[in-house]
């Protein structure tokens, strides 16, 4: 009787473990972007009522877990201007990067990402050839930050990259020619493959509009499923975003769950 109940309780135990929710925020926003509970995404407001008001990170960087890795997080007021957005302060200086539950039970980079010079020629051309395809007759190239790393682990490292140009810098106008954008390719063999995750290319004079700005966050595996996501954020000149995407059947798909954004 005693065998059986000890077998049980520690069942039961097991259960809760697993279906404990691993909290993610993403750190230039400090946004919680939502959890994860048995490998599945979990939107915020399902989690930020039930969460602590202080809970231990991991940070991990878009060159993977940062020195010093555990930091903690204490969770802020709810906005007025936000309401839907869950705020956690840090005591630290980071402007990308997410913060990962130190509950996880995974290795959050199975894969470290590899920094490409942004002045390289090839992802010049690279970029130049895409802006074109967007209408950007002649694109002035800048690229902001490039990786190279096998997100989904079937051995073939894809670039992520990402781009932008605003001549102006960020204000509710742009020009021809502006743009932002960050971007996946991949290259097996001759066959080449290019999908935009997030961007905006402005081919004509916009007044009023508020373009944003676009960059690689991190680059992680967020749910313990061995492939890699990437995050990315955004922000024009009174707010900001943030979002994620995984790679399924090669092709980048968008977590609906991860989508934040605050601003005015």
């Amino acid at each position: 009787m005693k065998k059986t109940l000890l077998i049980t309780l520690l069942l039961s135990v097991l259960a809760n473990a697993q279906s404990t929710v691993v909290p993610i925020v993403e750190l230039k926003n400090h946004g919680l972007m939502g959890g994860v509970r048995n490998g599945k995404w979990i939107t915020p407001n399902l989690i930020a009522p039930k969460m602590k008001s202080e809970i231990e990170f991991v940070l991990v960087g878009r060159n993977g877990v940062e020195e010093g890795g555990v930091t903690l997080g204490k969770k802020g007021e709810q906005e007025d201007v936000c309401q839907d957005f869950t705020r956690f302060d840090f005591d630290l200086d980071q402007d990308h990067g997410v913060a990962i539950g130190s509950n996880a039970k995974w290795n959050p980079v199975p894969r470290k990402p590899k920094a490409i010079d942004p002045k390289n020629a090839m992802y010049i051309t690279v970029v130049t050839n895409f802006l074109r395809k967007k209408g950007i007759a002649k694109p002035i190239v800048r690229i902001k930050e490039a990786f190279r790393v096998d997100l989904d682990g079937d051995g073939v490292e894809e670039a992520v990259l990402s781009a932008t140009h605003y001549k102006n810098t960020i204000e509710p106008s742009a020009v021809p020619g502006d743009y932002s954008f960050v971007m996946i390719r991949t290259a097996k063999g001759k066959i080449v493959t290019e999908h935009l995750l997030d961007g905006e290319f402005y081919l004509k004079n916009m007044k009023f509009g508020a373009p944003n700005e676009h960059h690689i966050s991190a680059i992680a595996d967020l749910n313990g499923d061995g492939k890699m996501e990437v995050i990315v954020y955004g922000f024009y000149y009174e707010g900001g975003f943030a979002g994620a995407y995984e790679m399924k059947n090669g092709i980048p798909v968008e977590i609906k769950e991860f989508n934040i954004a605050c601003g005015v």
